[in-house]
């Protein structure tokens, strides 16, 4: 007597665990179509489309747009700050123009940061902006470069609040809704198996064979991934130790 496969799905990460809820969704509603497997595939629907609305809430932040925001200052502060530097290296007083050959050379070691990245963009900006607070005194006014390096590390700081704000923000969503809708929606699965196999001890194969039949093959390939990354892992684990040793 056809069965399906057990599957514990916790062990998918979400979007993976969403992806293969996803698909057993759709193959109910495509062959569970009897009258009285209406309500468990309706059920099951809305259980899903709980964890999808959850899912795509998680990417919508409240401090996205004053991140974007922020990066665009300190982008163009930055550009504007090199402008000034490269400008000055024509400067006529000689001892004024070789500053400024240098602070051209600070920031031309960390490349274009506003092509890059938040995280790269950042973290070069950081080292940046170490580089130009370690310039002497002699040279910071030579350039009068005081406010633009003012300017560019509060651009900077303005910057790491904000992500760390939407950090927070994100994970808070991530562990609250996200979980409670998967939870959730893993619950409905497992409900719609046992109802399925129990269908089928009642009412024979005929009606659920076909659904049993693809979603074995669903569940193989689910199983399959997870026998892959936990080989991985055993693999990084293994020269981890040996690196250890």
């Amino acid at each position: 007597m056809k069965q399906i496969n057990n599957f514990d799905n916790s062990r998918l990460h979400n979007q993976e665990d969403f992806n293969f809820l996803t698909r057993v969704r759709d193959l109910a509603v495509a062959l569970l179509t009897l009258e009285t497997d209406k309500a468990m595939v309706d059920s099951f629907t809305a259980a899903v489309s709980a964890y999808d609305a959850a899912l795509k809430q998680s990417d919508k932040n409240s401090y996205t747009a004053a991140l974007n925001e922020a990066d665009a200052k300190a982008d163009k502060r930055w550009s504007a700050a090199y402008a000034y530097c490269k400008a000055m290296m024509e400067h006529p007083v000689g001892s004024v123009s070789a500053v400024a050959v240098k602070v051209v050379g600070i920031f031309q070691k960390y490349g274009v940061l506003t092509t890059l990245g938040l995280d790269e963009e950042y973290g070069r900006y950081s080292n940046l902006m170490q580089d130009l607070t370690a310039l002497t005194d002699e040279e910071v006014t030579a350039l009068s470069l005081a406010e633009w390096i003012e300017a560019m590390d509060s651009a900077v700081a303005q910057v790491s609040v904000l992500r760390a704000d939407k950090t927070k923000e994100d994970s808070t969503r991530q562990v609250g809704i996200v979980k409670d809708t998967r939870t959730a929606a893993d619950a409905a699965y497992k409900s719609l198996v046992q109802r399925v196999n129990a269908l089928v001890i009642v009412n024979g194969e005929a009606p659920y064979a076909d659904f049993i039949d693809q979603l074995n093959v669903m569940i193989a390939d689910a199983q399959a991934l997870l026998a892959s990354r936990e080989t991985k892992a055993a693999k990084k684990r293994e020269k981890e130790t040996d690196a250890a040793e």
